[in-house]
């Protein structure tokens, strides 16, 4: 028996160098970045207790330091990295639903945020890397 479902942590705020332009680079900008993370919840579940659970902490820290450690021209690869991180991070999740949002990208136009969202599956790993 399995218990299917998805740990969520949304809006977590982080400051990081992404961009393509030299000021993006240098000053870097806040992002948000929301998670799903699928797993099988049964053993938590059933034991009701944190040393069986995907704790939320360690994927927050574990996203902070995936998100802001390397620095990436494109945001679509700023979250293919974050994804395959979490995923090798916690060998429990079968995939990872990732959502980035750059809320101060260089556009004239009033804008609330631009971004980028994609799922990856542990399956879908080897032709990622292959």
């Amino acid at each position: 028996m399995s218990l299917v479902g998805r740990v969520i942590i949304e809006q977590l705020e982080v400051h990081a160098y992404h961009g393509w332009h030299a000021h993006e680079e240098q000053f870097g900008q806040p992002f948000t970045v929301d998670l799903e993370l699928e797993a099988d919840l049964l053993r938590e579940a059933a034991s009701d207790d944190l040393q069986h659970a995907l704790d939320y902490a360690a994927i927050v820290s574990a996203t902070r330091t995936l998100f802001v450690e390397k620095r990436y021209k494109l945001v679509e690869a700023a979250a293919a990295a974050l994804a395959q991180g979490l995923l090798a991070r916690f060998p429990r999740v079968a995939s990872v639903h990732v959502r980035v949002r750059k809320l101060k990208p260089p556009i004239p136009e009033r804008i609330a945020a631009v971004g980028i969202d994609l799922h990856l599956a542990r399956a879908d790993l080897a032709k990622l890397n292959g």
